[in-house]
């Protein structure tokens, strides 16, 4: 019997990726930068492709996540692009519809049978803000519903741009920064008549007058203050996606519901998406799904070496597909050592204000944590409470937060923090991404070495 190949891909303006599905099941899935080395790549790279095609075969099909000439229309419209640009790639490509590409994924790989869908990015074809209610494994578009110009996700990336960081890539640093910086009834008003007057952000947005600090501060409470409005009427099963449920802070407000957020939920995860919304059938929700790195996972040397208040890589296993470390591609620490953060930092060329994250088993959290929403791919941050800003500071962001991954299996990570437990009594580790500012998180051997070599970290 010859199997059935289907690639999911996305490519063209930023977070490029593809996807495999062999007889309707997910077998691969990596975001490009992984593999040219290039971060935020908008490009497949043929190793990429070539490494696909060697281990999984030709494809049958292939899926592109969006319709490219209803965005070449809208371009148009806007006075961007007068023409329809057709994407170049070395096989045929069958489009998709970029909001429901990122609907599908969410929806297939969520716990939910029955659930709502929220859907809400810079901008798809047209759309830049879905809902949708998904039943019985069918999807269907129904309620809210935001056409561009109108976009929180063009807004948040125009005040990225006017504080001097990269748009559709250093958002995550911004909000990182608002914590420090102060929130001014000037600034705040400035924003909210901007974002009122419905203005086309892909021009950009210039802030004079503002230190960044204060438009990060001011940005994303205005942020947090729309996002509010629109989920205030959501209850039950929540699915999350898009490249705004990166937003680690606004997320925590989702507690009244039961909520999935992915754990690639920005364009990259639609490689993905794009599939599953041809074929709709529920998939594993597992982030591992990237390129494989050989041996066990040597859940009793990092402990020894933690114990010894040393910062230690680990890369075993398939890597994580999306934005986070979870275990596989990770550089972990004591977070009971009162210089980890800074010791961190200077790894990873990072700046100071930045935060960290955990992972942490589920049973310590409500000791050590406030929050409620399942945040397995740390695409949630909790509060602290009192007990974990005494013992463990380094991980405290300014504002009183920590993003958590929080483990619930029986897995190698399980295994390792229980491990960990056991001999020192803290529940949590630091993990980070390993990688240092500006590259992509390390994929495979080569990479490792490469790693060792600039930093001076082990890597196990």
């Amino acid at each position: 019997m010859t199997n059935k190949i289907l690639w999911g891909v996305t490519f063209g303006a930023h977070d490029a990726a593809i996807a495999v599905f062999v007889n309707n099941e997910l077998v691969f899935a990596t975001d490009a930068e992984r593999f040219s080395r290039k971060k935020n790549d908008s490009v497949i790279p043929s190793s990429l492709i070539e490494y696909v095609e060697n281990k999984y075969g030709m494809p049958d099909k292939v899926y592109y996540y969006e319709n490219p000439i209803l965005k070449s229309l809208r371009r148009t419209w806007a006075g961007q692009r007068p023409r329809i640009v057709i994407p170049k790639f070395k096989h045929k490509l069958t489009y998709s519809n970029h909001h429901e590409s990122h609907a599908a994924y969410g929806y297939y790989t969520s716990p939910f049978d029955e659930c709502t869908v929220l859907v809400i990015d810079a901008i798809g074809e047209w759309d830049t803000l879905t809902t949708w209610k998904a039943k019985n494994g069918k999807l269907k578009r129904k309620g809210l519903h935001w056409r561009y110009p109108k976009s929180l996700g063009l807004f948040y990336s125009a005040a990225t741009q006017a504080a001097g960081w990269k748009p559709n890539e250093e958002e995550y640093i911004m909000m990182g920064a608002s914590a420090i910086g102060e929130i001014t009834h000037k600034g705040y008003g400035r924003l909210s008549k901007l974002w009122k007057s419905n203005f086309n952000f892909h021009r950009g947005v210039k802030l004079d007058g503002m230190d960044p600090l204060e438009i990060a501060a001011c940005a994303q409470a205005l942020y947090e203050s729309l996002f509010h409005n629109i989920i205030t009427h959501i209850h039950g099963n929540l699915v999350f996606v898009g490249g705004c449920a990166l937003n680690v802070k606004a997320n925590a407000q989702l507690y009244h519901c039961d909520v999935h957020i992915p754990p690639n939920p920005g364009d990259g995860g639609s490689a993905i998406g794009c599939v599953l919304s041809r074929i709709k059938q529920k998939v594993s929700p597992s982030p591992y799904l990237g390129y494989k790195i050989h041996g066990e996972y040597p859940v009793d040397e990092i402990v020894k070496k933690l114990r010894k208040k040393k910062i230690i890589g680990v890369a075993k296993g398939k890597a994580e597909f999306g934005p986070r470390a979870l275990g596989n591609r990770s550089l972990l620490g004591d977070p009971s050592v009162k210089n980890i953060k800074d010791r961190m930092n200077k790894i990873k060329g990072r700046e100071k204000f930045r935060p960290f994250a955990v992972m942490i088993l589920k049973e310590d959290v409500q000791k050590y944590f406030s929050g409620s929403v399942n945040s397995p791919y740390m695409n949630v941050a909790y509060k602290t409470q009192p007990i974990t800003e005494k013992n463990y500071p380094g991980i405290v962001h300014t504002d009183g937060t920590t993003r958590l991954q929080i483990v619930d299996d029986s897995d190698s990570h399980r295994k390792l923090l229980e491990a960990w437990k056991k001999k020192t009594g803290c529940p949590m580790i630091l993990n980070t991404s390993l990688n240092i500012k500006g590259e992509p998180i390390v994929n495979d051997e080569y990479d490792i070495k490469k790693f060792e070599l600039n930093t001076g970290v082990e890597v196990l």
